[in-house]
């Protein structure tokens, strides 16, 4: 026998029926309201338009927040048409910022939200195995540290091909893949006075023998955290931003927001739209690295399929939003380090540069504002902490001698790979900037590309210091 169960709108199971076949959790009409079963085709520009009101009727938001939203809701719908499973991360500073209202108003829009305030990782492969929902996830800031072994299912949990854990289930414990309801309470069985999930688990659906299990881990997901999300998951997310509200920006309260005609609509689109959404390949911001175009693609499939102003909007919000991250990171960081360091041997058209005269140099550089700052931790520059940051990337001072003088420091050829590699382009295109202390190279000292150099290729580094330069 098959046992099938409806989902509603709000992400409650309905009545489960029952066919011959194999068991299977996911409905063949995933999405629609119980009673809807399609009518007029949906416009997809009109349907993200009113998505986006609705975020911003009851949140108030980054720039490009409601964009992504808009179509992250309609991701969730789709996301069991594409390989990977777009994350939302929600940060704010500090509490009252609007996180939680946030993550009521994707509860009620999002294909069957599970929203919890904690979650340990056990439930967190079980309830996804089991329910294939929307996971909302709250106050991650309070139990994610120093939990490495949830950080690492999530880490891997957005792509379909690597999001399983391997667990050694006993017997009598429910199978992967067993449907469950895990989005209301569960009912006391009659006879035996026990919630009614032991009954089944005794009954149909007991593993009748020990041994290992794989449990998938792939699903939509939004967190949200006061600070920071730990990098490795927020280099997985799109990162919204939030901060309190001032008094002239006013919110309506969220009992007003009726939910069940918009999802309809979104589950709707999928089901006319499904071999498209699954084919989509969108062509991608040549601004974005490859993990973001991972993440943005299947919302830029859906924009592209929507049509009118959101193919446009769609990408603005990925080059926006994956920038605005690129320079909160560690890598983004050590880039902006970087960047001063190209600006330093452009400017000072030097080949090789003593450690002392490069930490000189940045140390005049901390009187100014520059992204790198929080890496010193209120203290200054100095040789040993500069040969330190650069290590991980190869880059070693030598013994040299620099005119007359003789001492520790650091080729520019040394520096070249890593330029291109952690200097987004539009930084090596134009390295110098007005934090600069002495004044601006000239227009030879620029990087331009070469005869062979296409305008859509790599930029490489600057010339000046591309050369050999042997150290003593």
């Amino acid at each position: 026998m098959k046992t099938e169960k409806n989902i509603s709108a709000d992400g409650t199971h309905g009545a489960a029926s029952s066919t011959s076949g194999e068991q299977s959790f996911v409905s063949t009409n995933p999405g629609l309201p119980p009673g809807e079963s399609g009518g007029d085709a949906v416009n997809g520009q009109l349907l993200l338009d009113e998505l986006r009101c609705t975020f911003e009727r009851f949140v108030v938001l980054p720039k490009w927040g409601a964009e992504t939203l808009a179509l992250w809701t309609l991701h969730t719908h789709a996301f069991h048409l594409r390989d990977v499973s777009t994350y939302i991360g929600i940060e704010s500073p500090v509490k009252r910022c609007g996180k939680t209202t946030l993550l009521a108003v994707l509860n009620k829009l999002a294909h069957r939200p599970v929203l919890a305030a904690n979650i340990s990782f056990k439930a967190f492969f079980r309830v996804i195995d089991q329910a294939r929902p929307t996971l909302l996830i709250d106050e991650t800031d309070t139990f994610l540290p120093g939990n490495d072994e949830l950080r690492g299912i999530m880490n891997a949990g957005y792509h379909r091909e690597t999001a399983f854990v391997i667990r050694f289930v006993h017997s009598g414990e429910f199978a992967p893949g067993e449907p469950r309801d895990c989005a209301a309470p569960e009912a006391e069985s009659p006879k035996s006075k026990a919630p009614a999930r032991v009954a089944r688990h005794k009954s149909r659906h007991a593993i009748p023998a020990s041994g290992l299990a794989r449990f998938s881990c792939w699903c939509p997901k939004a967190m949200a955290a006061i600070g920071r999300l730990p990098e490795t998951l927020a280099d997985r997310c799109i990162l919204i931003r939030m901060h309190r509200k001032t008094s002239s920006e006013k919110c309506e309260r969220l009992r007003n927001l009726q939910a069940a005609s918009l999802t309809g609509q979104c589950a709707r689109f999928v089901l006319e739209y499904r071999d498209a959404i699954a084919e989509g390949r969108p062509e991608m911001p040549a601004a974005l690295n490859d993990r973001a175009a991972d993440i943005w693609e299947p919302l830029l499939a859906l924009a592209d399929l929507a049509g009118g102003a959101w193919p446009d909007l769609a990408r603005q919000a990925a080059v926006a939003l994956s920038g605005a991250v690129q320079g909160q990171d560690s890598d983004g960081l050590v880039g902006a380090l970087l960047q001063d360091i190209l600006t330093c041997l452009l400017m000072t058209k030097s080949k090789r540069m003593l450690s002392r005269e490069l930490v000189e140099w940045l140390n005049a550089l901390t009187l100014r504002a520059r992204p790198w700052l929080p890496m010193l931790k209120g203290k200054e520059v100095t040789e040993l902490w500069l040969s330190k940051t650069l290590r991980p990337y190869g880059i070693q001072p030598k013994n040299m001698r620099n005119g007359e003088t003789v001492g520790r420091g650091y080729l520019g050829e040394d520096f070249v790979e890593i330029f291109e590699r952690y200097l987004p382009n539009q930084e090596l295109e134009a390295p110098v900037d007005e934090a600069a202390p002495v004044s601006a190279p000239t227009s030879e000292q620029l990087p331009s590309p070469g005869p062979s150099q296409s305008s859509s290729s790599s930029p490489k580094a600057p010339e000046p210091f591309r050369g050999s330069s042997s150290s003593s």
